[in-house]
């Protein structure tokens, strides 16, 4: 007896999995009913979407963003809160509010930052002073400098590209540290940073 099994899919917006014939295209993107934008009459937008928490059974406020904590040895190992879409409905803006499972940490996870799609783009925001995350430069996360600290306040943003080769922090074509032609290729890039202490 053939069995026929429907392939299942994330909603864009949201992210809840559905069977892939409940989903329906819409500006370039697989939106579940509550997703889908009602261009005949006005409608409440979808909770979850909106919502950044990820525990449905919190009592905090809606607007209070969830707090992820991070440990040396697991490192960013999943994507978390908003999914934003450019026009073209392909580059996911991924945030995470972070901090430290104990102290200051350095992740020695292998990759520091778990890998994601060509173009997507992640913001990571410090939350405590004495709680810091340090991320150093790699194969797979490539930083303008030798590392950053991400502090209370402290940002940095990545955009993944798999395709990413020959400019990095390291040991350059002639033997030299520092800024220069390496040998890494693909991941993390960083954009920009910022300290809020400067």
């Amino acid at each position: 007896m053939n069995t026929v099994t429907l392939q299942k899919y994330d909603c864009d917006r949201c992210g809840v999995t559905y069977k892939k014939n409940q989903l329906k295209r819409q500006r370039g993107m697989l939106l579940c009913g509550d997703c889908r934008d009602n261009l005949k009459k006005i409608k409440q937008p979808n909770p979850r979407w909106m919502s950044p928490r990820d525990n449905s059974l919190s009592v905090d406020p809606v607007n209070t963003p969830t707090v992820y904590t991070i440990s040396a040895a697991a490192g960013i190992n999943a994507l978390r809160q908003s999914r934003d879409y450019d026009h073209e409905g392909g580059r996911r803006h991924f945030y995470m509010d972070v901090i430290s499972d104990g102290g200051p940490i350095d992740i020695s996870a292998n990759p520091q930052i778990v890998a994601a799609l060509q173009g997507d783009v992640l913001t990571l925001h410090g939350t405590s002073d004495i709680n810091t995350i340090k991320l150093e430069d790699s194969s797979t996360v490539h930083l303008t400098e030798d590392f950053i600290i991400l502090g209370n306040g402290d940002s940095i943003t990545l955009v993944y590209n798999e395709g990413f080769s020959g400019v990095g922090w390291g040991t350059g074509l002639w033997g030299s540290t520092g800024y220069g032609f390496g040998s890494a290729s693909g991941g993390w890039v960083e954009c920009s940073r910022y300290k809020g202490g400067i």
